[in-house]
């Protein structure tokens, strides 16, 4: 869905004769259009849109959340259309897991020497998550003229996400613990310091995350002057997670001495990734770093030639 949103928009913008030809008809004349009057720039960024945390369960459901990031990045164009980009950003993402079901773990009973079936049955239950990370996109940059005062940008990379804060807090729900013992073919109920018992709580607390995450990203933007020195742009980015960001996905979510673990570190979720999706804006600014280029545009009257040249 995110490449046939990026494929109508750049098409609305380009679709239109007069847009595509305007810059390119100058001959040869050098292009005033944003981002052509130099080739390193600095800019600053808020996103925000459906910015969650994803993950994939048979027995939990989930619930997208919303987000957003602060980002400044470095550009450097290495020619007439293609450049880099490095930069650093906070981001922030939520989901919500709801999880209805019945779950059994093999366990003993130190206290009786039994083995003994450990069961969670778990009703409207309700959990919410918060990550909060640092970001480092790294990436390539293309640029092209559309008009005299409006440009197109687009990028793709790698991006290194490091999870510093990521929290869950339950929201709704209770459980009821069980104990089912095979010898004497017995099911207690209602036994609390066994663990056995039905309880409504609300514990919240934080998620153990790795250290390091990585993510592929795009970002498509319309760029247009302000001043000489100041270019305003906003477009659409996107950006999938590769790495799974849980520590551990071991164990019930709930332990016989009633202490609580998140959904996304146990045995109910397998993998754990971001996942964004949303608008962007912002402003760029030249710097007057080392020797800046003033690209000519040709003498072309036709996009298509400018293209696959």
């Amino acid at each position: 869905m995110n490449k046939f949103l990026s494929i109508i928009i750049i098409g609305l913008l380009l679709g239109t004769p007069e847009m595509a030809n305007a810059q390119w008809k100058t001959g040869g004349k050098a292009s005033k259009a944003p981002l052509f009057g130099g080739n390193q720039y600095i800019s600053g960024s808020l996103s925000g849109g459906l910015s969650s945390i994803y993950f994939k369960s048979s027995d939990s459901d989930r619930k997208l959340g919303g987000g957003g990031s602060v980002n400044v990045d470095y550009n450097q164009f290495l020619s007439k259309n293609w450049g880099f980009s490095a930069g650093l950003g906070v981001q922030m993402s939520n989901s919500t897991a709801s999880l209805d079901g019945t779950f059994k773990y093999d366990s003993y009973d130190e206290i009786n020497k039994q083995d003994f079936t450990y069961i969670i049955v778990m009703k409207n239950w309700e959990e919410h998550q918060r990550c909060i990370n640092v970001e480092m996109p790294l990436g390539a940059l293309f640029r092209m003229p559309l008009t005299q005062s409006i440009s197109l940008v687009a990028g793709a990379g790698l991006k290194l996400y490091f999870p510093f804060k990521t929290k869950y807090e339950v929201n709704d729900g209770e459980y009821e613990t069980t104990g089912y013992y095979p010898e004497t073919n017995v099911t207690i109920h209602d036994l609390e310091h066994h663990g056995f018992t039905i309880d409504k709580p609300r514990p919240t607390g934080e998620i153990a995350t790795k250290g390091l995450g990585f993510s592929l990203y795009y970002d498509v933007s319309v760029v247009a002057k302000i001043t000489p020195s100041i270019y305003f742009f906003g477009g659409i980015y996107s950006s999938i997670g590769l790495s799974n960001m849980a520590k551990n996905h071991d164990g019930a979510m709930l332990n016989t001495d009633r202490t609580y673990k998140s959904l996304m570190e146990s045995d109910v979720i397998d993998k754990v990734n971001l996942r964004n999706i949303g608008l962007r804006a912002g402003v760029k600014m030249p710097l007057n770093l080392g020797k800046n280029k003033t690209y000519s545009a040709p003498a072309h009257s036709s996009w298509g030639k400018v293209i696959f040249k």
